[in-house]
């Protein structure tokens, strides 16, 4: 039987692969994955000892058109490329821009280069509107000049960057960008204490454990600085020398081993009296990091103050849909759904935003249409999907051996489905919860949340009515689960045993099989679960392709 030739772009720990080799009429022939953890998960699990594989590290400037060749033609291109980093996306964002911009670019590059007859793209919801918006660049400009030579629409808007909101001692914003930031910019490891500690000024609570689990790293990386004074501006080094002297009290109170309450309120007040100093530094860092942004992926835009004498930065942008279509020229026709996992099986409601496209001389006149939501469906609960598991002890250490089947367990449908071809259970790890966090889960019953904790359960949290209704939710067992996410950072709770969702649940939820082991750090391996296309979903968008090639 033939089958057909694949890569996978973005792979992941291998959702989406694995889906795909389900349905049996596709081969695996090369992937591209950047974290090392998630690399070796697809490895042991979808390359295994596979002679003729390409593991492809880096997508940016990789030629495809080569390994085409070595694989004798690629018939199908699948993957997702991150799709954060655009602009309607930076305010809430740490950084301006990312490389993400340039990955979708990179997707799109591959399949210009390769010529699949389909390939499909998932969780880009940017495809449906021009919301999504590509920053002009100098590395980019002359391809969009081509395209727009070519008689393709990609109409530009003019956008604003805010780059600065506050005026900074020894900054002439009238000198960027030729000002030489070098001077001002501190290492990444002082950066990120000093803007935590900002974060933590107004909760004593949390500052106090902050100081203490911290105070000498702090302390540490402002001696580096210190040591070079000759490389830094003297009003960085004048404030970080203030809030040095106070973790230094901190650290000759914590010596003596006679750490009274009364000292520490004495230090909280001088902190907060200087936080000024803090705010200044990491808000000049957040400039200083934009500026950076600005110059390293080369926009091409110009600087200028408001009336305020704001710092701003005008650019063009323009949207990657009228990219995608202009770089795709004609050659595909194609068409984006959002499926819900739920459709084909999952015990999950997640929603994807699925683009296909399909060669023009492969799908002729056909109209490409993709899977709508079925009339009937019979939806796989959380409780048929994981309650066989839970008697069943767990670990708190990432290297979990395999705990053999219970052969007198009684099965659902589904967990049948899961345990095929696997001896037992591995990955039934989950992380150790506080006292404060059992206490919570003991509160909290099926269905519900942090939310309806009681308020004096929330009082470690200093804006609990921000916090999303994903955190501490206690799974219910008659319902499918949300989007499953890292679920150990949203504290997910099992429906019946006061204890975190372990991995191999959370593996569950998303449909991957018993014997889909996962590899790497624990968090790493509850975030590759979270991160991962559901297999059944991508099962059935495989089938859907296989209607047309």
């Amino acid at each position: 039987m033939k089958k057909y030739k694949m890569i996978d772009l973005f792979a992941g720990a291998g959702g989406l692969s694995l889906g795909f080799l389900m349905t049996g009429k596709f081969e695996i022939v090369g992937a591209a994955e950047i974290n090392p953890n998630a690399r070796l998960t697809y490895e042991k699990n979808i390359v295994k000892n596979k002679e003729s594989f390409e593991f492809i590290e880096n997508v940016i400037g990789y030629n495809f058109s080569e390994l085409n060749n070595r694989c004798g033609g690629i018939d199908v291109v699948i993957g997702g490329p991150p799709c954060q980093g655009f602009s309607n996306a930076n305010r809430q964002k740490n950084h301006l821009i990312s490389m993400n911009n340039g990955l979708v670019k990179e997707y799109f590059r591959a399949i210009k280069e390769i010529k699949p007859k389909a390939f499909i793209m998932e969780n880009v919801s940017m495809l449906r509107s021009d919301t999504h918006r590509f920053y002009e660049s100098y590395k980019d400009c002359e391809e969009i000049k081509e395209l727009i030579k070519k008689g393709f629409d990609i109409p530009f808007r003019k956008d604003i960057i805010c780059v600065s909101n506050q005026k900074f001692e020894n900054i002439d914003f009238n000198q960027i960008p030729d000002l030489c930031i070098d001077k001002f910019q501190l290492p990444c490891k002082l950066k990120h204490l000093l803007s935590v500690l900002k974060k933590n000024l107004g909760n004593e609570k949390r500052l106090s454990k902050y100081i203490e689990k911290n105070s000498t790293q702090i302390l540490g990386a402002i001696d580096e600085v210190e040591n070079k004074a000759n490389a830094y501006d003297v009003s960085v080094l004048t404030r970080l020398i203030v809030i040095k002297d106070i973790f230094k009290k901190f650290k000759m109170i914590q010596k003596d081993g006679d750490f009274k309450c009364a000292e520490y309120v004495e230090i909280y007040k001088q902190l907060l009296s200087e936080s000024d100093n803090v705010e200044y530094i990491v808000m000049l860092q957040k400039m200083l990091d934009t500026l950076k942004e600005i110059e390293e992926n080369k926009l091409k835009g110009e600087f200028f103050q408001d009336e305020k004498g704001n710092l701003l930065y005008r650019v063009n942008s323009y949207a990657v849909i009228d990219y995608i279509n202009a770089i795709l020229g004609g050659e595909y026709s194609q068409v984006g759904e959002t499926f819900n996992a739920e459709w084909f099986g999952v015990p999950q409601e997640r929603r994807r935003y699925i683009v296909l496209g399909v060669r023009s001389d492969v799908c002729g006149e056909r109209i490409i249409e993709l899977l709508k939501e079925p009339e009937s469906l019979t939806v796989v609960t959380v409780g048929q999907a994981i309650m066989d598991l839970s008697n069943y002890p767990v670990c708190y250490n990432k290297e979990h051996s395999l705990i053999k089947y219970n052969k007198e367990d009684e099965l659902s449908d589904y967990a049948k489905k899961m345990r095929e071809d696997s001896y037992g259970v591995k990955n039934h790890i989950t992380t150790k919860s506080t006292k404060t966090a059992l206490e919570r889960f003991e509160q909290i019953k099926p269905g519900m949340n942090f939310h309806d904790l009681p308020n004096e359960m929330k009082k470690s949290y200093s804006k609990p009515e921000r916090t999303q209704n994903t955190i501490y939710l206690r799974l219910n067992p008659d319902k499918p689960s949300g989007t499953v996410v890292n679920v150990r950072k949203s504290m997910w709770i099992h429906p019946q045993n006061n204890r975190a969702v372990t991995v191999r649940e959370a593996a569950r939820l998303q449909s991957f099989p018993d014997y889909f082991v996962f590899y790497g750090t624990k968090d790493s391996q509850y975030q590759q679960v979270g991160n991962a296309v559901p297999p059944f979903l991508a099962k059935g968008i495989a089938e859907q392709i296989l209607k047309y090639i």
